[in-house]
């Protein structure tokens, strides 16, 4: 029974690590799509500065440069609104992998403290077993020692 258990033992152990290695995949998808969107907002107030000195120098063959420009930076932050709800949208898959991960280390948890306590029941069997044999020779001598005496 005890090598069942510490197959099974082994067993969850893995699938623990499976469910790890599950949950940090999927946090970083979620951290990429949020880097990507803080990169395009970035993007976006760089477009939109340069935009505006375009404008502010007034000149007036840059109002086609100013107006692509103002078009840039709110393509950048329609990007960023997107990448954002990519990354909530993904936020639930992480949730459930995190669950996942918290059920199978407790399954393991189970299984190690099962494993423990069949170890302990054993070594106490073992342990009764080498005291009664021990009881049983002194006992036999003390048997031995009386019939010598007569």
């Amino acid at each position: 029974m005890k090598r069942n258990l510490y197959r099974l033992l082994r067993i969850r152990d893995l699938l623990e690590e499976l469910s790890r290695l599950e949950l940090e995949r999927k946090a970083v998808a979620v951290r990429e799509a949020e880097q990507a969107a803080a990169r395009q907002a970035q993007m976006a107030r760089t477009a939109s500065g340069a935009a505006f000195r375009l404008l502010a120098e007034a000149a007036p063959r840059s109002a086609s440069a100013w107006l692509t420009g103002i078009a840039d930076a709110e393509l950048l932050r329609w990007r960023k609104t997107r990448l954002l709800s990519i990354a909530e949208a993904r936020r639930p898959a992480f949730e459930s992998a995190r669950e996942a991960l918290l059920a199978r280390r407790l399954e393991r948890l189970q299984v190690e403290t099962l494993a423990a306590a069949a170890a302990r029941a054993e070594e106490a069997v073992r342990l009764h077993r080498e005291q009664r044999n021990i009881d049983d020779w002194f006992q036999s001598r003390a048997a031995r020692d009386v019939r010598k005496q007569r």
